[in-house]
């Protein structure tokens, strides 16, 4: 019964997820510049043969209901695309759920099976038939093991961004090293899923700061210790954690900036005009016109919006255009990010506050796959990212 549960949640995930590639598709800001491009093309191409002042006018109105129609469709695309983005996290949480019950039904099985066995050679006086017992020491915990046979069986695949197989190099460390203060075991399963709540959370409020928040704000001496306690003093091991350390902050804060999760500075002429969430939502629907900030203070290909769109951004966020009483000039909107600051931080702790294993996974998407040696060492390095004593 879990697993034909689980595989259901599998089937309506995957059936969510493709309607949420179709739905991106559509939200794609490039089919919309170069629709909006072919709009004006063909206006240009009108005027330039227009016989009178009519004729013009006419083109240009045509032109303008070309213009609304497409951001009419941007619209519905981005209220879609956010309805369809909410059902697809709660749908792979709903799968996550269903597969530890599953894996937990089969470890529950297999014991019970064996308890039935003994019972069975207690009472005929059989010799004892080998079987392997789910207490027994094996190269993958039990709930890997598990997970993997129902793989096998076609009913619940395991997630190509968490491979099971544990690098060869990684296995050379040796035993767990000893945690700084503040930590706590995890427990003993490599299962892709995080396993229940231990208490261990991320507090933006905690002082001396956790681990996570320093690494995230690029902290070199936390990196360099976070190296010594995971691969102790092997170089090849120490270059390796560097690099997937580093990718992992690169990724997370990627994320962040795809949420528009910003700090934006209160004396801002433009910012200032709204509160931080509706800063935020105004530079998602920047984001969504094509108006990405590129992480360094500008914008992605050097794409500047202009004033139109700056309101069309304004409008995606439910605020309204016309009592806006400042609108930056062209070489002021090139500059609307120089005084941002990427709260990646902020972004982790709303979205994954426990840095459990599934929520990273739904979180960083695509680029969760990037890290997958790092996955199979997540028992053993969260636990130092969400410490405070480095030492």
């Amino acid at each position: 019964m879990a697993d034909a549960r689980a595989a259901d949640a599998r089937h309506r995930t995957e059936a969510q997820l493709a309607v949420l590639a179709d739905v991106l598709l559509a939200a794609d800001p490039t089919a919309s510049r170069a629709a909006k491009e072919h709009a004006h093309a063909a206006f240009k191409a009108a005027i330039s043969t227009a016989p009178d002042r009519f004729a013009v006018e006419g083109a240009a109105l045509g032109w303008l209901t070309d213009i609304n129609r497409i951001n009419g469709r941007i619209r519905l695309a981005q209220t879609r695309l956010l309805r369809e983005r909410e059902t697809a996290d709660s749908l792979l949480a709903e799968r996550d759920k269903l597969m530890e019950a599953a894996v937990a039904a089969r470890a529950t099985a297999e014991a019970a099976r064996e308890a039935c066995l003994a019972a069975q050679r207690g009472v005929t006086g059989e010799s004892e038939v080998e079987s392997p017992s789910v207490d027994e020491p094996t190269s993958f915990p039990v709930a890997t093991e598990a997970a993997a046979t129902e793989a096998a069986s076609g009913a619940i695949p395991l997630p190509a961004a968490v491979p099971q197989v544990i690098p060869a190099e990684m296995a050379a460390v040796g035993s767990t090293p000893d945690v700084a203060v503040g930590s706590a075991p995890v427990g003993d399963s490599a299962s892709p899923i995080e396993p229940a709540p231990d208490g261990l959370r991320l507090d933006l409020r905690a002082n001396p700061p956790q681990v996570i928040v320093r690494l995230l704000n690029r902290d070199l001496w936390t990196l360099n210790w976070l190296v010594v306690q995971l691969a102790g003093g092997n170089p090849t091991l120490r270059s390796a954690w560097k690099l997937r350390l580093s990718n992992f902050v690169d990724a997370a804060i990627a994320a962040a900036i795809d949420d528009a999760c910003f700090e934006f500075s209160p004396g801002h002429p433009f910012w200032r005009m709204f509160t931080r969430e509706q800063a935020q939502e105004v530079a998602r629907g920047l984001t969504a016109l094509g108006y990405r900030y590129d992480g360094f203070g500008d914008f992605v290909d050097g794409r500047v919006p202009d004033q139109r769109d700056l309101a069309l951004a304004i409008s995606s966020a439910g605020l309204y255009p016309v009592r806006i009483h400042y609108w930056p000039k062209p070489a002021e909107a090139a500059q609307l990010f120089r005084s941002v600051r990427v709260a990646t931080e902020i972004f982790l702790a709303g979205r994954a506050p426990s840095l459990a294993l599934g929520e990273l996974v739904v979180v960083l998407g695509r680029r969760a796959e990037q890290l997958a040696d790092m996955w199979n060492e997540w028992q053993r390095l969260r636990p130092l990212l969400l410490s405070q004593s480095v030492s």
